[in-house]
């Protein structure tokens, strides 16, 4: 799963990780790469969203602060069922608030597998530098390997474009519907990017108005086709 959070603020205006746990455990997934995340923060009520998150799943966490205000942080989360085996904060090149991708190891059935957690900025210029700087990086990764993330423009942008031809990454979901915003979705902004020898078994976007996007989830397996029948 990709899901930018907004900080656990729902369409409704009212902020609940317990809500946005819901909506993950209801998916299925095992791998979930959050964006928007509040740990103790003031305007989030001081909660630490990736802390309940993990407790209310179950999961494994990794944390990505990006932005360190006070004794609080904001940024990217991966919360997961298997077991990680490392985790690296990467900060990406940023003309305001600043952007970065978390990379996470992960103990998967068949073999480790390498996921990037990503929220790319609001200007133009400055994605498509940032998509330079996270393809060297997912070129240095150890496969298999995906990145998931809120990349702010469509899959025609060209921030995504260059990612997708500098890695040799394909869409899990390249004729998916909208996942922005989630009362009206317009746009296709939350994708999950894999190498093509992990096999895309399904995809779907998921309704709910826990934040302002609409969560993406993918079954993925490694090797043939015939390997489906064990999803990570």
């Amino acid at each position: 799963m990709t899901y930018n959070i907004r900080g656990t603020k729902g369409m409704d205006n009212r902020r609940s990780a317990r809500r946005i746990a819901g909506v993950i455990r209801s998916s299925g997934a095992q791998i979930a790469c959050l964006q928007e995340v509040c740990q103790r923060l003031p305007w989030a009520r001081m909660v630490d969203q990736p802390g309940v998150l993990a407790r209310e799943l179950r999961m494994n966490l990794a944390f990505q602060r990006n932005l360190s205000i006070g004794m609080g942080g904001f940024g990217n989360a991966v919360l997961s069922t298997f077991e990680i085996a490392f985790c690296r904060s990467h900060s990406l090149t940023s003309k305001d608030e600043q952007r970065g991708a978390l990379e996470v190891r992960l103990i998967v059935p068949g073999g480790p597998l390498t996921v990037f957690c990503t929220h790319f900025g609001l200007d133009r210029e400055e994605r498509v530098t940032q998509a330079r700087e996270l393809a060297a990086l997912v070129n240095a990764a150890e496969s298999p390997k995906l990145v998931c993330g809120d990349f702010n423009e469509e899959s025609d942008g060209q921030a995504v474009t260059q990612l997708l031809r500098l890695t040799g990454l394909v869409d899990a979901d390249p004729n998916g519907p909208p996942t922005f915003d989630s009362l009206s979705p317009r746009s296709r902004i939350d994708m999950i990017l894999c190498e093509a020898s992990l096999v895309v078994g399904s995809a779907a976007v998921l309704q709910s108005t826990a934040s302002d996007h609409l969560p993406l989830v993918a079954d993925l397996a490694p090797g043939a086709v015939g390997a489906r029948s064990e999803p990570i």
